[in-house]
């Protein structure tokens, strides 16, 4: 039986002289009731936008000068607590003695105890010809330096020369400090006097702020549309502007005269005053209308221009009218469907149900399903069509609670794959002299998360702990069981001196618990970064190669123990050899070499070789050879994880000429090992 509706409905309709909706009374007493409507809120918006556009120039002209002044509170509170703490040392200093110990203590407290600091300095110079001087900069990273014992001339430099000269404290001009990592800076710094009217300077006392401190306070206002905001330092620096960058060192008039920017004369002139300022003006350039306000920051000497483009007024006087438009225009709808819906004398129920069997077909299983109560034949195809809509409003709550499930799973593994990779350090570089090693590794998990790993252990500065593993299985289990042997291989390392101790301490520590019999392959080794002597010892794991300087590759003679977990061992042979200068020393996992292609081929150990090239740095080799592994695989899925570890010994032919003495910003501490 079918229940489709008759193709000869509509013509029947007609044949009985229905009106067609077009010539229906209810359509006709709607389109006037609505053409009304659209005539009172056209009049309705012309009277408002007549009247609102005053009121909201003011009002966006207050806003403009109450969120400069709240911006410059808050850069002047940041400053503030910097000179307050600079002042604060440099009066306890003056007026105390303290010892070496106690001034690098207090130095110390000083930088912590001010948010945000970057570090400070504290030079001074002694009282008697029995006193020692005194100049050191502490650092929040923990790069400390010591300018008397490193020769640093500090006494020359022209920071040191101004401030031992200045009455008081000044904020210097931006500038890239290099040894913070490339970071802009500005400095605090204050002399320091002895106590008393007249007193003699015996040195300084000074403050590193981070540039990112200042202007991040004014980004969130710097990103809003059609608002600019400018951060100019006491000597007129622009340390931001949307259209300068700091790295330009451009001063405010400069800008002008550059880009022509005539309009901000007024401005530059304040700011030069250090008065505040509030004007509309032309942009010379764009021909955009704006509002601008300059604020002095505090006392400081900075000052913030915060500009906002009439174009953004206007379009909020034009929100408010859509809103209004959109408002009437509903009213106007509200008001055509009530005559429509008086207009007609009995609603048509088949109508009502073919509307409900619509918004079923679009999706739409929220609203129920009219005339459910009624006992006709309307009622009946009403309680079928309820029944279908609860039916799907089921089964779509189980998919929806199935697809959650899915998600919070894909999620859990996501972060288990974040905390695994963050668990493998970083490539290494490590510097001796004129010896150097670079260490690098690479893993790609055939999961979110595998059993693949490596590690970089440093338990003496001239030699590297490495190693390298492969767990049995792949997944969750296989990479609890990885950060479980990773831990006991760094443990073991910082007590034992040799590669075989290690493994058998590892070995005797992973039996311990293992009811899954799960198990690991692992090549452990140690080298000198000034001999290149290396030893290795094996559990299990494939031998590594040797890549001469000249090209020729060697496979290590690393005779392989058992596998650390099945049962505890200590037969681990130990090969003892050496690195020499301009060679690579590559380890892998079975990934590597049981990779297989879409002919289901191995990549095979014989294919190692011809990817690894002489000269290359230890990253390189590491990606090249993955790259040549996934070039054979092509488009077959990847079966296991893949993991490749490579480390690079070489010498400098003369050693290095000495380095010119530091800047302000860079007179701090190197390091000796680096991420290459």
């Amino acid at each position: 039986m079918r229940n489709a509706v008759p193709n000869d409905v509509v013509p029947q309709k007609e044949a009985a002289g229905a009106a067609h909706w077009r010539s229906s009374l209810r359509t006709r007493i709607a389109l006037w009731a609505g053409l009304v409507n659209v005539a009172l809120l056209l009049l309705l918006v012309l009277g408002t936008a007549w009247f609102a556009r005053r009121l909201i120039l003011d009002d966006a002209r207050r806003d403009t000068h109450a969120t400069t002044q709240e911006a410059a509170q808050r850069l002047d509170g940041a400053l503030h607590v910097v000179t307050i703490t600079t002042q604060g040392m440099s009066d306890l200093v003056g007026g105390a003695q303290l010892s070496p110990d106690e001034l690098m203590a207090t130095l110390r407290a000083m930088v912590k105890a001010t948010p945000g600091c970057a570090g400070g300095l504290l030079i001074l110079e002694p009282r008697t010809r029995g006193d020692l001087p005194f100049a050191r900069y502490v650092a929040a990273n923990g790069r400390d330096r010591d300018f008397i014992a490193d020769g640093y001339p500090f006494r020359a430099q022209g920071w040191y020369q101004r401030t031992v000269a200045s009455p008081g404290g000044w904020w210097s001009e931006p500038y890239l400090n290099q040894t913070a990592g490339g970071v802009w800076m500005v400095t605090y710094n204050m002399p320091l006097r002895d106590p008393g009217r007249g007193a003699r300077t015996r040195g300084m006392v000074s403050l590193d702020l981070p540039l990112a401190n200042l202007t991040g306070m004014v980004d969130a206002l710097a990103h809003l549309p059609g608002w600019r905001v400018s951060l100019v330092a006491p000597a007129g620096t622009l340390a931001l502007n949307p259209e300068v960058g700091v790295e330009r060192l451009e001063t405010l008039d400069d800008y002008i005269v550059r880009a022509g920017r005539h309009d901000l004369g007024e401005a530059a002139r304040a700011v030069r005053l250090r008065r505040p300022l509030q004007y509309a003006h032309t942009d010379a350039v764009s021909l955009e209308r704006r509002f601008t306000v300059v604020e002095a920051v505090g006392d400081s000497g900075w000052t913030l221009l915060v500009a906002q483009s009439y174009e953004l007024v206007m379009a909020r006087l034009t929100d408010a009218l859509w809103q209004l438009a959109a408002v009437g225009a509903l009213l106007a709808l509200v008001c055509m469907l009530v005559v429509r819906k008086l207009a007609r004398h009995v609603s048509q129920p088949v109508e009502g149900l073919s509307s409900a069997a619509a918004r079923l077909g679009r999706g739409e299983y929220d609203m129920p399903v009219p005339y459910v109560a009624r006992r006709d034949e309307v009622g009946q195809m009403a309680r079928t069509l309820e029944h279908a809509r609860g039916s799907i409003q089921r089964q779509l709550r189980e998919i929806a609670d199935m697809t959650a499930a899915r998600q919070k799973l894909e999620s859990e593994l996501s972060i288990a794959r974040e905390i695994q990779q963050a668990m493998l350090p970083p490539g290494l570089a490590i510097d001796r002299e004129h010896a150097h090693l670079e260490a690098y590794a690479r893993l790609e998990p055939a999961k979110a998360v595998g059993g693949d790993f490596y590690c970089f252990i440093q338990t003496d500065p001239d030699c590297l702990w490495f190693a390298i593993g492969d767990v049995s299985d792949k997944g969750v289990p296989a990479a609890l069981f990885m950060a479980r042997t990773v831990t006991v291989l760094e443990v073991a390392a910082s007590t034992h001196e040799s590669p075989e101790r290690v493994l058998a301490e590892a070995s005797r520590r992973l039996v311990q618990g293992n009811d899954a019999c799960m198990f690991a392959t692992v090549l452990c080794g140690r080298v000198d970064v000034r001999t290149g002597a290396c030893v290795l010892a094996s559990a299990g794991h494939d031998a590594p190669l040797l890549l001469h300087a000249d090209g020729r590759i060697e496979t290590l003679p690393v005779q392989p123990g058992p596998p650390l977990g099945f049962e505890v061992g200590d037969a681990f042979p130990l090969w003892s050899g050496t690195v020499p200068s301009g060679a690579t020393l590559l380890a892998w996992t079975d990934g590597i070499t049981e990779a297989f292609d879409a002919d289901d081929q191995a990549f095979g150990a014989e294919r190692i070789p011809d990817a690894l090239r002489p000269g290359a740095t230890a990253r390189e080799q590491c990606e090249g050879l993955i790259a040549q592994v996934h070039a054979f695989t092509g488009t077959a899925p990847q079966s296991d994880d893949i993991t490749a570890l490579a480390l690079r010994r070489r010498l400098d032919s003369a050693p290095a000429s000495p380095e010119a003495p530091p800047s302000q910003e860079t007179a701090h501490a190197d390091a000796t090992v680096h991420s290459p």
